[in-house]
């Protein structure tokens, strides 16, 4: 009887001790939302592929996701809940155009001239993208604490019209150095796209808008504003 009662108190003790763990799990957290780019301005972005497989181009256009516009949609609240105003220009997008001389497993890429650098422990990085409903592969790019380059899947472009694309960041790219609490984040480093062999053929588009990251930024919330920054 006596084993029984230390067993029953040992699991209950247990149970309490990882709801606790639960319950303060969160405490440490001050997530928001940041938007990393609107791609009202082309010279800020590069694009690229090999010469042997096609021709590449951008072009900003006049143009934006319907969501982007309604006051009352999804990505507004999100503006409210985060405080982001939305005065920020709406009226532009990224196009890229891409030409195909063959068919093959063709590659091209959609980069900013710098390294958009992302505070904190990034979540999920999200963007608006219009794919004109090819088998493509849409990857992004980040340069993980150490200034590697890490490729994600993000998804297929095999739908039309305008939609909101997000990824979450895996937990083996490494975002923070315990001995370096002021530096810890990524860098988002552009776009990748994987063609698919049935569709390298005439004139593809592709269009991007409103890219956004979401973060944990605790640590730098708290952070003393007297404590010296270790980059001299």
């Amino acid at each position: 009887m006596k084993k029984i009662l230390i067993l029953v108190l040992v699991i209950v003790s247990s149970w309490f001790i990882f709801s606790q763990d639960q319950g303060n799990s969160n405490v440490n957290s001050y997530v928001v939302e940041v938007r990393l780019s609107g791609f009202e301005d082309g010279s800020l972005w590069d694009v690229a592929m090999s010469p042997d497989e096609g021709i590449i181009s951008k072009m900003i256009l006049k143009g934006a996701p319907k969501d982007l516009i309604d006051e009352d949609s999804p990505i507004a609240r999100r503006d409210k809940q985060y405080g982001i105003p939305n005065t920020y220009d709406k009226e532009k997008v990224l196009g890229v155009k891409v030409k195909y001389l063959r068919r093959g497993y063709n590659t091209f890429s959609v980069t900013p001239v710098k390294p958009l650098i992302i505070e904190g422990i990034c979540e999920s990085i999200s963007v608006w993208v219009a794919g004109r409903n090819y088998k493509h592969t849409l990857k992004i790019i980040v340069k993980d604490f150490m200034d590697r380059d890490r490729v994600i899947y993000v998804d297929k472009l095999d739908f039309s019209g305008w939609r909101e694309l997000l990824v979450s960041i895996p937990l083996n790219i490494k975002q923070y150095d315990y001995h370096f609490a002021d530096k810890r984040g990524i860098k988002f480093n552009g776009f990748f796209i994987e063609c698919d062999f049935l569709d390298t053929y005439g004139t593809y588009y592709v269009y991007f808008d409103e890219l956004r990251a979401r973060t944990d930024v605790f640590m730098e919330y708290i952070r003393d504003a007297d404590d010296m920054q270790d980059d001299w």
